[in-house]
């Protein structure tokens, strides 16, 4: 029998009723405290890949998760993990938009597609897709995602180069210019502040961010799962998040110790650290510490 409903004939009626009054009012806070969900202006849930899909779907290095909004219509938000294990729980926030400024609202599609070739287009033979069966608002929770079709569609042909002309005599060419060192990478290592070393060994996922200066999703990210510090680590053009965008210029890199495993905003149990100012893509040896926890 509940402890609520049985009441000895030893206790005053006063005072088991001030009693229940007291244990309902903790039971009620204890419920409100306990909400340590996604955020509320978000869309989440869990992709999984379908038991009828082969081995080679499960082998597949880039998953993107996308928040469509119609046909003919950016995606309101994009998601770029690497070597994601299913089933995934996953969180879009407005961190995640394609275009800063927008309102992070509306019906939205989830897509999720994991695409051999790391960067997103038609879905074409080593590719695999699922959506959700309808549209749904902001807010949305378990909003789950079955990949389980197949592109059967032609690669993409890569333009030929053209044939070499024969070589004719002409006058002696000045030597070439020497390739400025570097190249379309970063590359450098991660460490963490001593004191919180023993935090850092608890959290199974790494982000690597790079941002432009411009407002917007990030450039690039990269996932690590179970990385072991001091981590050495490299981002680069492979790592570009929206199709046709360049790994160049400047960026802002930050290193994020991931609780949930999800790349939006900070919570509780995260911690983070950023290269000292921006970085030029190309640079070798740059060290950040992550020091900061939330």
């Amino acid at each position: 029998m509940s402890l609520f409903c049985h009441r000895s004939n030893n206790i005053p009626a006063a005072f088991y009723k001030m009693y229940l009054t007291l244990a309902l009012v903790l039971l009620a806070g204890g419920a409100a405290g306990c909400d340590s969900g996604p955020p509320k202006e978000s869309i989440s849930g869990t992709i999984r890949l379908s038991p009828s899909l082969t081995s080679k779907a499960r082998r597949t290095r880039t998953l993107y998760i996308i928040l469509d909004t119609g046909p003919g219509r950016p995606p309101l938000a994009v998601q770029r993990l690497i070597r994601v294990k299913f089933p995934y729980e996953y969180v879009l926030t407005k961190d995640d938009m394609m275009f800063r400024g927008r309102p992070f609202s509306g019906k939205v599609r989830v897509r999720a597609r994991l695409d051999s070739d790391g960067r997103a287009g038609p879905l074409v033979r080593g590719d695999y897709e699922g959506k959700n069966p309808a549209p749904v608002s902001i807010g949305a929770r378990n909003v789950d995602v079955l990949i389980e079709t197949a592109g059967t569609a032609a690669p993409p042909r890569r333009a030929k180069r053209p044939a070499t002309p024969p070589k004719r005599p002409s006058a002696p060419v000045p030597p070439a210019r020497r390739p400025v060192a570097g190249g379309p990478d970063i590359s450098g290592t991660i460490k963490i502040a001593p004191r919180l070393a023993k935090k850092a060994a608890k959290v199974p996922v790494l982000f690597i961010i790079a941002r432009t200066e411009k407002p917007g999703p990030p450039l690039a990210v990269v996932k690590v799962v179970n990385p072991r510090f001091p981590f050495s680590f490299t981002i680069s053009s492979r790592d570009v998040m929206v199709p046709g965008l360049r790994f160049e210029g400047r960026v802002r890199i930050t290193a994020r110790l991931d609780a949930d495993g999800n790349a939006g905003r900070p919570v509780p149990g995260d911690m983070e650290g950023r290269a000292p100012g921006l970085v030029p893509v190309g640079a070798k040896g740059v060290v950040i510490t992550v020091d900061r926890a939330y």
